[in-house]
């Protein structure tokens, strides 16, 4: 469609884009032995070989032949010189098939188990009838099949018809989800249901046991990272990588709705909701339930922005994998006291994300479903990259014919986020007089402009993914009545459309369609065990570029042939590179009219640098090995012509022109290709998958899929630079060491040092004739290659090499993570102390703490540890933050106070006892009574806890002790006076002396015996006088009692704090000028002038103050006087003086 413009497409009328039931029942525009078996690789690459569809001509290429799907490889040697367009030959007698077969028997892409298969055999008396075996088989089951964008690996998985499955169905309650290459041979197989498979609730911290079946399976898929996503009709949806890891714990993409929970699932209200449909997408999964409402998960990881995640709708929720975030498969943290325990809970999404993790974003697509009173019948999910709010936005079909888009943000869009296109008089053939159906499956184009929309009526519907202008309308009712069993895009030019035993139905742009028959019978007759029996097993894998058809025994494409091939070599093209292709060929053959032919091309300027550049486009976009280099070849050859010519070679003189630089990258590309299209690998990618996940891409796939030789071959090849070389050597080092696992069983005489030693080499790119370590002079390695290197060998059980190799590793975070991954909490802590990063140590604490299994002593454990094993930073670190915050929001500092014990250091515990005691505060459910109670208790808990310090605490346990007696004291004072004034709680022991005294005033009668309690509570804490005596003038002056404060000085001749206290507290107390008087009348000694001095400028008696200046004859004083007084009778008194 990109060829065509979609603004100036006019629709075709309906009859043009239909087609007769015999035509398509029988050959229609297509090849009858299009998917017929084939005595060669591939056809013949030539014009003859082609289809048009329309204008565009397309062609088949089958890349491999007679594949034994689930087959294992012991090992894999590439020696055939007769292999083209790496297209693969039969894999039959150098391996075997998957050990499971022993319990399953494999019909082509299917497997069933042997009872299963036994019981229908002898039921219908079939005997050694595998083909209609077969096609009985596939009346109660089916097969789901999925593939990997970009070529990559292909699951499959068999399951009854019936859900679930057990008893009733005869299928089994097992089965297996297998992950092969393009090639047949077994990445990994995953049984299903999981061993231990459980729900882990964040809530109450207890994992629920999920019972399933094979029959709950509703769909798998691959997304774009190569992540395997398996939904459940409940909406349990599992993630697994290549290997058959799982990547994140089981989760419910819809949540449990009262009345259409799926029910015997065994997680209560924690399960999930009965599904109508699933959809896996490039960018994760879209649910539809049976409530009308819809979710979609993004399945994200490490290399996505996390600012995306942060976001999403509040009413989102994010799935993250077990602690520790930082490495992809590490085992389960266990407790440094007892590696066989262990606890793994999902880990909070915090400073980096983890490497894979998902966000949950359920739609309200059912309540806007009521309220215009329709239902939903198919799904389809636009991915982030090609929306305009670049987030997924989720179509659906509804009954009454139109669609409806989901935006990813209902919370915050208006509407929430609905809107209805009324696409009814577009869609299904409503513009030509039939009336409104509704869609029943949808898809997008790889490039995300248009929606191919096939309705109920079998018309098929392709518009632009804004509803604005339709492109296409196809009527395929008189072929087939039903729903297509899959539907896909084959590149940006086509939408393929599959039936059961009808075959592949290709519709082009404007009407022009292709048909390829599924017509396998020959070649399953022929391959005994191995084959189907079925005749039209094909499963389509839609591609940006091509559409994969994955047969019972085959592999093969569907493309649009290259413009730049369609020029080589359509017959009688007069191109450029045409002309030098055919230039090359005669000087093959040793014709005398090659050189006139290539020198023709000269003579134009510019006419040989296109044919170089249309011969070097075409061979990276052809399979055939000998095709490739026949143009490469042919490259060759005007590059030589090129090379002579004066006028070419002044253009760029001392450096390579760019025709040559083109054909030195299309030749490492077409290498990297050919080997990536070999059995033992088995990536069936093009050219443009190539781009489009780039060569850093196709390293990581490779790492994915348990090639990491390969990977760190290719790195060095297209030198991809340090980090991606490193790093595809640490993969394959690390392959090495998981290897000798099986080495070992078989009693194989490496030692750990040994192992090491060749990893080291591995890693660090030396020749294989080594024998010495080049350890001088070496560059230096990327961080985290050593450490990702003895993960491995920890989870292969070679302990001393994980020891070995963690030595070296040189960054202290990767190393961190790396012993936090096998449980050595210590070491990652003295390592984390070393770099001085308080991150790392907090981490490691807080890493040890999950690790620790959950029961009674787990806490007592965690203390213990850290205190015994850690380092002093992390120790001192760890008490501070305790110390710091373990107090705060309602908390208790038990926590702080038991490290400082375990510490042995007494003081700091009694004293954080203590101030824990003096801040307690009543709540609104416990009186004073309770928080004197309260704090004795603590107070007492000080106190012994300073006897344990013995002498050295022997200060701090008496204060203790005492201020528990004075709490006591303090009681029966308010017993014995029956107030709480006379000695409010919390109060100190000068507050307490205080009080009493001020109470007098409340209670005159009581002055003398309070009085008494005072002096007896200050005799009894030993009060020095002098304090005493300043209390007790403060007491009287601030509760007014001038009385007793004269009774007070009367009782001695010269106070102990003398008598200019008593005069300024009768001052402040705004005392008459008598009272006052009173008391500076009996400072008659000669030292007290300044006293008197000061005392009468306080009291602002000028004159006083005047006369005493001029007795101490002191000018000064004078002068102070005057400034300060505002009498014009004292300044001329003043002035007089001075």
């Amino acid at each position: 469609y990109n060829d065509t413009p979609t603004s100036t497409v006019p629709s075709p009328p309906l009859n043009s884009g239909s087609m007769s039931q015999s035509a398509f029942l029988n050959s229609g525009g297509g090849d009858a032995s299009m998917f017929g078996p084939s005595s060669s690789s591939s056809m013949d690459n030539n014009e003859s070989s082609w289809q048009d569809l329309g204008d565009l001509p397309y062609r088949r290429v089958r890349l491999y032949s007679d594949v034994l799907w689930g087959q294992t490889k012991k090992r894999q040697h590439t020696k055939n010189s007769s292999q083209k367009s790496g297209a693969a030959t039969a894999q039959s007698n150098q391996e075997q098939h998957d050990s499971s077969s022993s319990t399953e028997e494999q019909f082509g892409l299917s497997w069933y188990p042997k009872s299963y298969v036994e019981t229908v055999r002898a039921q219908q008396n079939l005997g050694d009838d595998r083909t209609a075996l077969s096609r009985l088989l596939s009346t109660t089951t089916t097969t789901l099949v999925a593939g990997c964008p970009n070529g990559g690996p292909i699951a499959a998985v068999t399951v009854p018809l019936s859900g679930g499955g057990g008893a009733e169905s005869g299928f089994g309650m097992r089965s297996t989800v297998r992950i092969m290459n393009n090639a047949g041979v077994l990445l990994s197989s995953i049984p299903f249901p999981p061993r231990d498979l459980a729900l882990y609730v964040p809530s109450s911290d207890s994992r629920i046991p999920l019972h399933v079946a094979p029959g709950d399976i509703l769909a798998i898929g691959f997304t774009s990272r190569c992540v395997l996503a398996i939904v459940l009709r409940d909406s349990l949806a599992l993630c697994y990588d290549l290997l058959g890891n799982p990547v994140l714990p089981p989760f419910y993409a819809l949540s449990h709705a009262k009345g259409h929970a799926s029910p015997n699932r065994g997680a209560g209200n924690h399960g999930g909701m009965d599904l109508m449909e699933a959809r896996i997408f490039e960018g994760g999964l879209a649910v539809l339930g049976a409530d009308m409402n819809a979710a979609v998960v993004e399945l994200l990881d490490e290399f996505d922005d996390p600012s995306y995640a942060d976001g999403a709708d509040v009413s989102s929720r994010r799935i993250v994998p077990s602690i520790p975030p930082r490495t992809t498969d590490h085992p389960p943290l266990a407790s440094m006291d007892d590696p066989s325990t262990s606890k793994a809970a999902p880990s909070p999404f915090s400073l980096a994300p983890p490497p894979h993790y998902a966000i949950v974003t359920p739609l309200p697509t059912g309540m806007f479903a009521r309220s215009k009173r329709f239902a939903y019948r198919c799904i389809a999910v636009l991915p982030r990259q090609y929306a305009p709010s670049r987030r997924p936005e989720l179509f659906l079909s509804t009954s009454d014919g139109s669609v409806v888009v989901s935006e990813m943000n209902p919370s915050t869009s208006p509407d929430d986020g609905f809107t209805d296109v009324d696409c009814r008089s577009r869609i299904g053939g409503s513009a030509n007089g039939l009336p409104p159906s509704p869609v029943v499956s949808m898809a997008f184009a790889p490039n995300g402009r248009f929606l191919a929309c096939f309705t109920a009526s079998s018309v098929l519907t392709v518009v632009s993914a804004n509803f604005e202008s339709k492109v296409l309308e196809f009527d395929a009712r008189s072929g087939s009545s039903s729903v297509p069993r899959s539907m896909g895009w084959c590149g940006e030019d086509s939408v393929v459309l599959h039936w059961k035993n009808l075959g592949v139905l290709m519709v082009g742009p404007y009407g022009d369609w292709l048909r390829f028959p599924c017509d396998d019978v020959a070649a399953v007759a022929a391959s005994g065990a191995g084959g189907s029996g079925n005749g039209s097993e094909a499963y389509l894998v839609p591609e940006i570029d091509c559409c994969r058809v994955v047969g019972s025994s085959s592999v093969e494409i569907l493309q649009r042939v290259p413009p730049g091939t369609a020029d080589l070599l359509r017959i009688g093209s007069i191109a450029p590179g045409a002309l030098l292709l055919d230039a090359s060929d005669a000087f093959d053959s040793g014709s005398s009219n090659a050189d006139e032919a290539a020198r023709s091309i000269t003579r134009r300027e510019g006419l040989l640098e296109e044919a170089i550049l249309g011969c070097v486009e075409a061979a990276v976009g052809e399979f055939d090995v000998t095709v490739q280099k026949r143009m490469l070849r042919a490259a060759s050859y005007g590059l030589h012509f090129a090379c002579k010519d004066e006028s070419y070679r002044s253009e760029s003189p001392g450096r390579p022109s760019p025709e040559a630089v083109a054909f030195v990258d299309v030749s490492r590309k077409l290498r990297v290709l050919n080997a990536l299209r070999r059995p033992s690998t088995g990536f069936a990618m093009t050219s443009l998958q190539y781009d489009s996940v780039m060569p850093q891409g196709v390293v990581a796939r490779l790492v994915a899929a348990g090639r990491a030789s390969l990977a760190a071959s290719i790195s060095e090849y297209l030198k991809l630079g340090r980090r991606v070389s490193d790093y595809a050597r640490a993969m394959k080092a690390a392959a090495f060491v998981s290897s000798t696992t099986s080495s070992l069983q078989q009693g194989s005489s490496m030692t750990d040092s040994q192992i090491a030693e060749q990893a080291i080499r591995i890693i660090r790119g030396e020749e294989k004739g080594s024998t010495k370590l080049q350890v001088k002079g070496a560059m230096p390695l990327s961080s985290g290659m050593y450490a990702s290197v003895a993960l491995a060998a920890h989870r292969a059980g070679r302990k001393g090499v994980a020891d070995l190799l963690i030595m070296l590793e040189q960054s202290p975070t990767d190393k961190v993570h790396a012993l936090l991954a096998i449980g050595s909490y210590a070491d990652a802590a003295a390592v984390a102390c070393r770099a001085r990063d308080p991150d790392l140590i907090h981490m490691t604490m807080f890493a040890y703490e999950q690790g620790l299994s959950n029961n009674e002593e787990r806490k007592s454990l965690y203390f213990s540890g850290i205190i015994n094993k850690f380092p002093i930073e992390a120790v001192n670190m760890f008490t501070t933050f305790y110390s710091r915050f373990g107090g705060l929001h309602g908390g208790d500092d038990k926590s702080s106070i038991n490290i400082l014990l375990r510490r042995q250091k007494h003081a700091d515990a009694g004293l954080k006892m203590a101030k824990k005691a003096l801040t307690l505060r009543s709540t609104p459910t416990s009186g004073e009574n309770d928080r004197g109670k309260e704090k004795v208790a603590a107070l007492q808990e000080a106190s012994t806890i300073f006897d344990l310090g013995g002498k050295d605490c022997a200060f701090q346990k008496t204060c203790t002790d005492e201020q528990i007696a004075l709490i006591a004291d303090q009681e029966q004072l308010r017993r014995s006076y029956g107030s709480m004034e006379v000695a409010p709680p919390s109060s100190s022991l000068t507050s307490t002396i205080m009080s009493i005294l001020k109470y007098g005033a409340a209670d005159p009668r009581s002055a003398h015996r309070l009085q008494a309690d005072a002096d007896r509570i200050a005799k009894k804490y030993k009060v020095p006088e002098k304090r005493q005596w300043h209390v007790k003038v403060r007491a009287l002056s601030e509760s007014g009692q001038w009385a007793q404060l004269r009774n007070l000085l009367d009782t001695r001749a010269k106070p102990p704090i003398g008598i200019k206290p008593f005069a300024l507290a009768a001052i402040k107390g705004r005392q008459g000028q008598v009272e006052i008087m009173h008391y500076i009348s009996r400072m008659t000694d000669k030292s007290d002038g300044e006293d008197r001095y000061d005392l009468f400028c306080e009291a602002g008696m000028w004159k006083k103050a005047l006369e005493e200046s001029v007795r101490l004859g002191d000018g000064r004083k004078v002068a102070n006087v005057r400034s300060m007084c505002n009498s014009p009778d004292i300044q001329r008194l003043c002035d007089k003086y001075l």
